[in-house]
């Protein structure tokens, strides 16, 4: 640092200079210095200052000062001949018009090779422009310069990712997150990879969400189940949540603790956890196990329409399919409307057949007929009117099976208030949500359901104030309160429709 009068020479930091493309060597007032610490150095006040300093300060107008800082003064010339040419790189930037910023940006890096904040730029712009292999040049050429800086870490990683080079892409990360252990975009970018998978620890809790090896997701969880004691609802609610996900090592744990921590007992928790471990082992390939364990089952709980459609679904995976509609008979037996059973005994394997599907339903039909108190057979039968396009003999079927089915039956109100929104029948959801004095208290798909035939019918302040409860409801799965706030962020974006 030095001192020019009314001016102070300061030095800084080389590797900052180039990074934010400024001279190393800053003339700064005397009045602004002590300032900097809390302020930092702007680009435009950089500018400022420079041209006052070369314009109007004692050295800057001495020629024999000029003459002996000539390199300095050049620098400062050439930074501020860089403006109008860095103007141009936005504005084209901001048109998304990359040829045109990647033309300006050569041109200041010609004019300042020192200048790597534009040869960062430009490594971006020829990146948007999907020439790889020059912007890969680019940041080659400035490593040095930000290394350790997570967001350049993760455009090179990214550029590496569009070349189909995924174990550089992934060195690119892990330094990425080494030098910023939360940054997103190199979490994302793992995810992607196959290398990390984002796990909620409390399916409804959003702060819970964390980044796991792929490979070592099960290991994980265990240790943080084993950190404390844990119930039969606990494991049931990860059970459902790894389903989902299809994470089906990880569903299988959950059931076999589920099990243990419910104890003997034929308990609906007891059911679901024994089916859904058996359903894991199908889905693992472990299929002899999964046939042992569903035998198993159906001794215990023979009563159980559930344990004889597991165990016809194992029959059937085991090569042994002569043996299944037995068990699907004894499933029907038990439970006439069970959706599964009444699937593998009527419906064709492909669903979406037409002509299968129509052909299936007068025995379908028949059967409803022979079973008039079951709402999940007249369910079943109006999923496959649906199908044929046979509408309204639909979505009265689905009307009906509500009628016959307990009054808490969420799930299927809500595929019929689901169907009857896809045929923008909205007055009849609002009618039948209006029979219903606990709705905020209901699966949250009815209220999603609502919400949205308040908001088809212009009702804002009605479906805002649905999507808002939703949002709002910390017994929620995270993903599905977020859904509930985009939804009222979007309406609160959307201008009201004029009438």
């Amino acid at each position: 640092m030095s001192d020019q009068g009314e001016w102070m020479l300061i030095g800084l930091d080389e590797n900052t200079a180039r990074r934010q493309g400024i001279p190393a060597r800053m003339p700064v007032p005397r009045g602004e210095f002590e300032g900097l610490a809390d302020k930092g150095l702007g680009i435009d006040a950089a500018r400022r200052w420079i041209k006052d300093f070369l314009t109007n300060s004692e050295p800057g107008k001495s020629g024999v000062w000029r003459k002996q800082n000539s390199a300095l003064v050049s620098q400062l010339e050439a930074f501020l001949d860089k403006a109008p040419v860095w103007e141009r790189a936005q504005k084209a930037f901001g048109e998304r018009d990359y040829e045109k910023a990647i033309s300006a940006l050569k041109r200041i890096v010609t004019m300042d090779p020192d200048d790597h904040a534009a040869r960062l730029n430009l490594a971006s712009a020829q990146a948007n422009m999907g020439d790889y292999p020059a912007a890969l040049k680019s940041f080659q050429a400035i490593r040095k310069t930000f290394q350790g800086d997570a967001d350049y870490h993760v455009a090179v990683g990214q550029v590496h990712l569009a070349m189909q080079k995924k174990d550089a892409a992934l060195d690119e990360m892990v330094l990425a997150l080494e030098a910023k252990p939360d940054c997103q975009p190199a979490l994302d970018a793992m995810v992607q990879l196959g290398v990390l998978m984002p796990i909620y620890e409390n399916p409804r809790d959003a702060a819970s969400l964390v980044y796991v090896r792929s490979d070592a997701v099960l290991d994980y969880l265990t240790g943080q189940w084993d950190a404390a004691p844990r119930d039969a609802a606990f494991y049931l609610e990860q059970l459902a949540y790894h389903e989902r996900e299809l994470r089906h090592d990880v569903a299988l744990a959950a059931a076999e603790r589920a099990v243990a921590a419910a104890g003997a007992g034929e308990g609906a928790s007891v059911e679901r956890a024994q089916l859904a471990r058996v359903a894991a082992l199908r889905a693992l390939g472990r299929v002899d196990e999964a046939l042992a364990a569903a035998e198993a089952y159906v001794k215990a709980a023979p009563s159980s329409s559930g344990a004889w459609v597991e165990l016809a679904k194992c029959l059937s995976q085991a090569g042994r399919g002569e043996e299944a509609p037995a068990a699907i008979e004894r499933a029907l037996e038990s439970d006439p409307g069970d959706l599964a059973a009444l699937s593998l005994r009527f419906w064709p394997s492909d669903p979406t057949d037409i002509q299968k599907v129509n052909e299936a339903i007068p025995a379908l039909a028949a059967f409803v007929a022979a079973h008039p108190e079951s709402a999940g057979a007249r369910r079943s039968l109006a999923r496959a009117e649906l199908v044929a396009g046979r509408v309204d003999d639909a979505l009265a079927g689905f009307a009906a099976a509500v009628a016959l089915a307990p009054e808490d039956d969420d799930d299927l109100r809500a595929e019929y208030w689901s169907e009857l929104g896809k045929q923008q029948r909205y007055p009849e959801i609002i009618a039948d949500a209006a029979k219903l004095t606990d709705l905020a208290k209901r699966d949250w798909k009815l209220r999603w359901n609502e919400a949205e035939a308040y908001a088809a019918l212009g009702k804002n302040i009605e479906a805002r104030a649905a999507f808002s409860a939703i949002n709002f409801d910390e017994s929620l799965h995270v993903d599905v309160r977020r859904r509930a706030k985009r939804a009222v962020k979007t309406m609160d974006e959307t201008p009201p429709v004029a009438t």
